[in-house]
């Protein structure tokens, strides 16, 4: 900042502070235009901030003015200045400078070299009195050695502008900054602040906390208060002194030029001027207010200048004869880069701009009732006061839909949102399509306040949901096994197929031994045709009893997106019919040979079935009643009893089980035939097979008598008695 002092010499006088409500001098902020729109934004990419060069009075009576640029420093090179706006003109709530000119005619705002930007885009910057060309001692300001106590009063030193657009706002006294009487009488009342700065010097370093929105403000100067700095709230009407911060010391040196706050709201950045020559960086924190020294002195000049950049959290810019930028955290500065300068200057930091996006929900519409999509604009940050407008590319007008998104769409200040809306025309035309309605954000002008992000389009599909209905229908619907017998299938739209035809997607029959199909897994109409066909041929034969066979096409569920609904009919049946007369069935008749036999070995009974007609193809099975589980005999007949394709008998046997056990008696086995399909029973429809006992019973010899049992022995010991002479007869 520039050192502005009182033309006065520096001393304190004390009053006795009484609180008031100042309401003479409150001001609301609404009350004023001046400032118009907030200052335009800067790409995030881009190393800019804003620079308010202030040039002393011209002339006796006159105030100082404030040139306000935006600059855009290279990365080597002379700093680019885009004048905003100079000397610009506003309100004030002084009536001290009323005198000066006409009332349709304000005086320029004054100057400023203490200020930094608000979260709302508007630059707040503390009022500069400079007494170089005796302004603030002209007798219209009633400073004049004549009046006498005027100082007492002085409140202009304590205002707050608010920069903008189109010019400036003067907010007024900042409650609780600095005291003042309400009149130059020394019995006025007397309204206490912070820190008495009417006899100098100018507040002369701030800047805003962009996480906070406060303002910090200091008087780092001779004269001023190297350890304190108060915390301003700039939303309050009137602006109001809301903390002070007492810092763990003094800054380096006895003079500091502005500071910049970095991204994080956390530490304010400095360069103090320690000697005529000698400049040492500093920083200290905004919560506890420790001070700390950056790096070793150098030799440099002060910096009235100092703000954030965008394009990086890292990087500060401090202006003074020229710009160099500081890299944070250590606190190092570049090298000098060429700018414009004034009498003096303060710099505040460009917020960066917007980051737009648009999305459309759902993106699919059909044309019905109810069918709308919300277009949603967004933006990263709340909107400033008066809003943002958002340039579109609105979707080109179509029968189909409506839409109520415009050229521009503009978010509401403090919101982050805005929408707009694509509605589905109602209509149940089948087959008109579908349209797409695809709204953008516009390419923005190079000084709106924001840029493009991702994504910045959206589609709206509106489809047609008045599908053509498919049908299918077969003729004749009843055929028979023989030849030409051919059922033709007709697939049939509502209406002509579209370019490119229309596939439809089939449930057809698979092709067996009794027909055969052409209809597949899918019929194409051909694009401006209505129908398609296929067929389904019944195969000829002559197989008596083959029975009667049902046949099935479907209409399959259309795939998503196909281009058609199922009609009604939407299946048809063929039945296939058997043609063929069958003869009188052949009657079956049994015999077992032979009838009767013995429980020996090899005792076999066959029984034959005999049919008076070959049986048919595939045969003929004949059930019967098999002779009943018994000891006596096994049996190989069960039921039913295949007679083989073209045979005309079938056999099973009847086996007696060989045993040697007299008196068993004899035995039965029944063989019946029972009704049954494709056969008759003829005249015998049962036969038997007796099994008979062989075995004789033997005759029981008597028992001896004593006498006999006596002669026996007799005779046993004779033979004994002979056998030992023989044996011994040729010893002699």
């Amino acid at each position: 900042m520039k050192k502005l002092t009182n033309m006065l010499s520096i001393f304190r006088h004390s009053h006795k502070a009484t609180a008031i409500a100042v309401t003479a001098l409150s001001v609301s902020i609404d009350a004023f235009a001046a400032a118009g729109a907030p200052l335009p934004r800067c790409d995030a990419s881009t190393a800019s901030f804003y620079l308010m060069r202030y040039s002393s009075p011209a002339a006796v009576g006159t105030p100082p003015t404030t040139n306000l640029s935006l600059a855009t420093v290279p990365a080597t090179g002379a700093v680019a200045l885009s004048q905003i706006w100079n000397a610009a003109a506003a309100p004030t709530v002084s009536p001290r400078e009323i005198p000066l000119a006409p009332a349709t005619a304000p005086l320029p705002a004054g100057a400023s070299v203490a200020g930094g930007m608000g979260n709302d885009g508007y630059i707040y910057a503390i009022r500069a009195v400079d007494g170089d060309n005796k302004w603030d001692t002209s007798p219209a300001a009633g400073w004049g050695s004549g009046q006498g106590g005027g100082w007492r009063t002085h409140t202009r030193i304590y205002e707050l502008f608010r920069y903008g657009r189109d010019g400036v706002d003067n907010l007024g006294i900042v409650d609780g900054l600095g005291p003042y009487l309400t009149s130059t009488d020394p019995s006025g009342t007397s309204v206490p602040g912070a820190l008495d700065a009417r006899l100098g010097p100018n507040f002369n370093a701030a800047d805003v906390d962009p996480v906070t929105g406060i303002l910090y403000v200091a008087s780092f100067q001779t004269g001023g208060s190297l350890n304190r700095v108060f915390r301003v709230d700039v939303t309050q009407t009137p602006p109001n002194v809301v903390s002070t911060l007492t810092l763990s010391a003094n800054i380096p040196g006895g003079q500091s030029g502005d500071f910049a706050i970095d991204a994080a709201g956390q530490w304010a950045y400095g360069v103090a001027i320690t000697s005529s020559i000698f400049a040492q960086n500093y920083r200290f924190n905004l919560s506890s207010g420790a001070v700390e020294s950056l790096g070793s002195s150098y030799i440099s000049a002060s910096f009235g200048g100092a703000a954030r950049l965008p394009n990086d959290a890292t990087k500060l810019a401090f202006f003074g004869t020229s710009t160099r930028i500081m890299t944070i955290p250590a606190g190092t500065l570049g090298s000098s880069q060429a700018t414009a300068t004034a009498n003096g200057g303060d710099a505040a930091s460009c917020l960066p701009k917007f980051v737009a996006t648009l999305q459309c929900t759902p993106t699919d519409l059909v044309d019905s009732a109810g069918q709308v999509a919300n277009c949603t604009v967004t933006i990263n940050q709340p909107a400033p006061l008066g809003g943002l407008s958002i340039a579109l590319a609105p979707p080109p007008a179509n029968s189909r839909y409506t839409t109520t998104c415009g050229s521009a769409i503009s978010v509401a200040a403090g919101e982050t949102l805005a929408s707009c809306t694509i509605t589905a025309t109602e209509n149940t035309v089948p087959a008109d399509g579908d349209v797409s309605a695809t709204l953008q954000l516009a390419t923005p002008d190079a000084m709106a306040d924001y840029v493009l992000g991702t994504p910045i389009a959206a589609t709206v599909t509106v489809r047609n949901d008045d599908l053509p209905s498919v049908e299918v229908s077969c003729t004749p619907n009843s055929l028979v096994d023989a030849d030409s017998q051919v059922a033709v299938c007709t697939i049939t739209s509502d209406v002509p197929s579209p370019v490119g035809g229309m596939t439809i997607r089939l449930t057809s029959p698979i092709s067996g031994p009794r027909f055969s199909t052409t209809c597949g897994n899918s019929a194409v109409i051909e694009a401006g045709a209505s129908s398609t066909t296929c067929t389904i041929t019944a195969t000829p034969n002559t197989v008596v009893g083959d029975g009667d066979v049902t046949v099935s096409l479907a209409l399959a569920t259309p795939a998503t997106g196909a281009g058609y609904q199922l009609g009604t009919p939407n299946q048809a049946s063929i039945l296939i019919r058997d043609d063929d007369v069958a003869l009188s069935p052949p009657l079956a008749n049994v015999a077992c040979t032979p009838s009767s036999l013995v429980d020996s070995a090899d005792q076999v009974s066959i029984c034959i079935i005999t049919l008076s007609a070959p049986a048919p193809a595939g045969g003929l099975n004949v059930a019967i009643t098999a002779p009943a589980d018994n000891s006596r005999y096994s049996t190989t007949c069960a039921s039913p009893l295949a007679v083989a394709a073209g045979a005309s008998t079938a056999s099973c046997t009847i086996t007696a089980t060989p045993n040697i056990v007299a008196g068993d008696g004899s035995v039965t086995a029944l063989l019946q035939l029972q009704p049954g399909t494709g056969y008759g029973l003829g005249a015998k429809v049962k036969d038997t097979v007796s099994v008979n006992d062989d075995d004789q019973f033997a005759v029981a010899a008597p028992i001896p008598s004593l006498g006999q049992w006596a002669l026996a022995v007799l005779s046993l010991i004779l033979g004994g008695l002979a056998a030992v002479g023989l044996r011994r007869s040729p010893l002699r």
